[in-house]
């Protein structure tokens, strides 16, 4: 695959953690435990394949009304997954960048997302990007809120840079595991031109593999952004 078949950014809406669990007759928290460990193995191949910037979609603004033991148990995986790849991060030189609300968030956890931004937010070979408690449309509400007494021409450059993190480049390639076939309010502005892949395997069982098929899939694909070649 050559460089210029290699998507810039790349998202993933890691579904399908519940359903593998349940597949198992397991509690949904050990599906959610297995993404994440999905993901620690995933990513370094992301990255290895020449992709820069990655988006994850971890927890929605819509996922507060899931049951409180499930939510509690996705805070505390959210810290170990921060404890745990902290040093990756700053040996690799990736950025981490938290999309969303944080407000919500424990103050433990709080203090690790911003510990974690301002050591590595000098890190310029790659961005990795945490969608928690995000909604794109609520994104959007707050850029428009933003901007409302601006008093400048609202333009498409001004609008982005009134974002949660107006560095985001736009998606190339957007990945959805689980076999669902909708973007769930993840990335919308960002995705308008991204070439969209859907996969039936549960994030849990999500391999190098299914990623070497997603990106042999963007290869194929003749971006014209609208235009004719």
């Amino acid at each position: 695959m050559s460089k210029n078949n290699i998507p810039h950014h790349v998202a993933i809406i890691m579904d399908g953690n519940g359903r593998w669990a349940k597949n198992r007759n397991m509690p949904r928290n050990n599906g959610h435990e297995e993404g994440l460990k999905t993901l620690s193995k995933i990513t370094p191949k992301v990255f290895d394949a020449g992709v820069k910037s990655l988006s994850v979609y971890a927890f929605s603004s819509e996922n507060w009304y899931r049951p409180k033991n499930e939510i509690k148990h996705l805070m505390d995986l959210f810290e170990k997954a921060i404890e745990s790849n902290f040093q990756y991060m700053v040996d690799n030189r990736i950025k981490f960048n938290l999309l969303g609300n944080i407000k919500k968030f424990p103050s433990s956890l709080q203090k690790k997302i911003k510990n974690l931004e301002e050591i590595t937010k000098k890190n310029r070979d790659y961005n990795f990007y945490l969608a928690a408690n995000y909604g794109s449309k609520e994104e959007l509400i707050f850029a428009a809120e933003t901007l409302r007494d601006s008093t400048s021409k609202i333009t498409e450059k001004s609008f982005k840079n009134a974002f949660y993190a107006p560095h985001l480049p736009d998606v190339d390639l957007l990945i959805r595991t689980g076999g669902e076939t909708r973007l769930s309010n993840f990335l919308l502005w960002q995705s308008a031109y991204a070439e969209i892949y859907f996969t039936k395997v549960l994030w849990p069982d999500f391999k190098p593999i299914h990623l070497k098929k997603a990106l042999k899939f963007f290869s194929g694909k003749i971006r014209k952004f609208g235009k004719i070649n």
